[in-house]
């Protein structure tokens, strides 16, 4: 059976969902705690200059780690940034992918609820339809003098015949 949606791959896990911040960072890595302890004889990734009063500018630092006014070099701001716009490019074609999706889920409730209504108002007029017949035919065998019963075996016969014609 053909689907009205194209095909889409939003079950499917992005391979970039795994982090790529610090992918660039040269740094040794720490084994066993995860705190910011003595790494390296300093503290908090900084390393001996800073403690024994060594200049901000040196080589003493990390790339990701911000010298003593705060600041983080240029190289280290502009991968962040550039990892966020791709982030952000991930993420809005995610939106899109996801605005596409409900908006054909809209139209497809639009579309169900107008033919949900439309068979609604089919069988209501089929309704009426039947109960007039019905009462008509209840006139007409009260008329004739028949009973309900010699009908229904009238019509029961002429079924009969029918299936029977159908069937051979």
């Amino acid at each position: 059976m053909a689907s009205r949606f194209p095909r889409s791959n939003l079950h499917q896990r992005d391979p970039r969902a795994s982090s790529s911040l610090f992918d660039s960072y040269g740094g040794g890595s720490r084994s066993g705690s995860k705190s910011p302890g003595h790494i390296g004889g300093g503290y908090g990734g900084y390393g001996e200059g800073y403690m024994n009063g060594g200049s901000a500018g040196g080589s003493n630092y990390r790339t990701a780690t911000p010298d003593k006014r705060g600041h983080y070099s240029d190289a280290v701001l502009s991968s962040l940034e550039s990892q966020n716009d791709a982030e952000v490019e991930g993420i809005s074609a995610k939106v899109k992918m996801l605005k596409e999706l409900t908006v054909a889920i809209g139209d497809e409730i639009r579309e169900s609820s107008a033919l949900a209504e439309k068979m609604n108002d089919s069988f209501e007029a089929s309704r009426v339809r039947l109960r007039g017949t019905m009462n008509r035919m209840l006139r007409m065998a009260e008329r004739t003098g028949v009973g309900w019963r010699v009908w229904l075996c009238f019509f029961l016969a002429v079924f009969l015949l029918f299936a029977y014609v159908w069937l051979t």
